[in-house]
């Protein structure tokens, strides 16, 4: 297949686009019956829309421990576009956001082949199933600053990976600006740029690469040496360690006179859950209940399957390519490879202070990307081998890899209606939870409190529960 037919879709394209926006009908379908959360989302809008625009940035430039001045100008914007209609707006805003993920999802593993197109439908599974990405769908603040970045990183990727034009050094540029002032992990979109370009892709030339660089010197030095923001501290929020979650204060005793080791950490756990999806959340889950001779869920055990045997694919893969990257001899595939490595290695590194599902998102999703393009290798193997021992092996394997990730997948749906009823049980309790938080919204926030709480219980009431035992299946500990 020669360069200009990789570049050109086909009926696999647009079989593996169709396939992918099924998958975006049923997530949004789910997304839409959630709405907005009262937990950080009311007190944001609130925050939000008692400012100017000019000065609601211009706060969160001063502010400490993060540096996100554009993620809440990025709230501002849509709560200025809702026109007082919140639920539709920033509902539809997250579920135009999957749909343009998953897009440029399909775009970068580029499916031109029969087998191409069969790893799509195992690698978006992946991608919607794996653990880092859940966070990114089953909250929002109202707008998900960690989905943003997801975006930002295909975007940075697709820019790399496409011809080179002048334009894609400028988009870059601007890329990373927005990125990295929306929410810490932006800083990944560097990574991501630098990653692609050492693999030998030119889409962004290495002018724009070096501008990039430069940006994330100034901006450490904008953080650090100006306005002084820092990063969070061990007081800052909970974390796991080993078998439990330490409270703040308990980080505090525990490591507060060698922080060092709690960030080593955080380091180590943060690649072994991507890979393994163990430990979660810097917490040895499974490790805890199979110790302690407690149930290993069904969940559990699905998800340690899907993420052993997708990272076994990878391993397989990086072996069987070793000797052309030895040789600096890259294709499309590889590069994708050499990003997701790249990333997943960056993501770890920046997830010292704590660790959490989503802030390791990004690396999830180039998961997602290099182990599609593995598949795909895989399947064709199985097609031209000659052996029926050797194909009826292969096949064994695709069906259990296959299945352990459409399971996954199941589950964030379920979640996803599971989350709807809790978010509507928390407006019925909203006064409550103002007053334990020691809030004191003004007459406009007082009217926006009963704005999202008739949306929430009056017009857009609950569908029906899920329920039977099957359920219990796809619950996480």
């Amino acid at each position: 297949m020669n360069e200009s037919d990789l570049n050109r879709p086909n009926r696999w394209t647009w079989l593996s686009y169709a396939y992918a926006m099924l998958v975006v009908a049923g997530i949004s379908y789910l997304l839409f019956d959630i709405p907005i959360q009262v937990s950080d989302s009311y007190g944001n809008l609130v925050a939000a829309s008692g400012r100017t625009m000019g000065s609601l940035v211009y706060e969160q430039f001063h502010g400490r421990g993060f540096l996100r001045p554009f993620l809440w100008a990025h709230i501002r914007f849509v709560y200025d576009l809702s026109g007082g209609n919140y639920y539709m707006w920033f509902r539809g805003w997250h579920v135009g956001q999957v749909a343009l993920l998953t897009l440029l999802f399909v775009r970068l593993v580029k499916p031109r082949t029969a087998a191409a197109a069969a790893a799509v439908t195992t690698g978006l599974a992946a991608l919607i199933g794996l653990h880092t990405f859940a966070g990114t769908i089953l909250e929002a603040f109202p707008i998900n600053a960690y989905m943003t970045i997801l975006i930002c990183c295909y975007f940075a990727a697709d820019l790399a990976l496409s011809p080179p034009r002048w334009w894609r050094d400028v988009a870059a540029v601007v890329l990373f600006v927005f990125a990295a002032l929306s929410v810490e992990s932006g800083l990944l979109i560097a990574v991501v740029l630098v990653a692609a370009y050492l693999a030998g892709a030119r889409g962004v030339s290495r002018w724009g690469i070096a501008v990039v660089v430069l940006l994330v010197a100034g901006y450490l030095a904008l953080r650090f040496a100006v306005l002084d923001v820092g990063t969070p501290g061990l007081i800052e929020r909970s974390s796991g360690f080993g078998f439990s979650v330490l409270e703040p204060k308990d980080l505090e005793s525990r490591f507060g006179e060698r922080p060092t080791v709690f960030y080593l950490y955080n380091i180590g756990t943060a690649l072994l859950s991507v890979l393994f999806s163990e430990p979660r959340a810097g917490v040895w889950i499974a490790a805890r209940n199979f110790l302690y001779g407690d149930e290993l869920s069904i969940a559990l055990v699905a998800n340690l399957i899907a993420s052993l045997l997708g990272t076994l694919v990878l391993m397989w893969y990086a072996w069987r390519r070793r000797e052309d990257w030895i040789a600096r001899r890259f294709t499309r595939d590889d590069q994708l490879m050499a990003i997701f490595v790249a990333v997943t290695l960056a993501n770890a590194v920046i997830s010292y202070p704590y660790t959490k599902d989503v802030i390791l998102s990004p690396a999830g999703i180039f998961y997602a990307a290099a182990f599609t393009v593995a598949v795909k290798a895989l399947v064709e193997t199985a097609v031209i081998s000659a052996s029926r021992v050797r194909v009826a092996t292969l096949t064994m394997f695709l069906v259990v890899l296959s299945g352990a990730w459409a399971f996954r997948a199941m589950a964030i749906h379920i979640a996803l209606r599971e989350v709807a009823s809790v978010v509507r049980n928390d407006w019925v309790y909203i006064d409550d939870w103002i007053k334990n938080q020691g809030l004191h919204p003004d007459a406009a926030g007082l009217a926006l409190k009963q704005r999202l709480q008739t949306d929430a219980i009056l017009t857009h009431p609950a569908r029906p529960a899920v329920i039977g035992d099957w359920v219990e299946w796809f619950r996480e500990p």
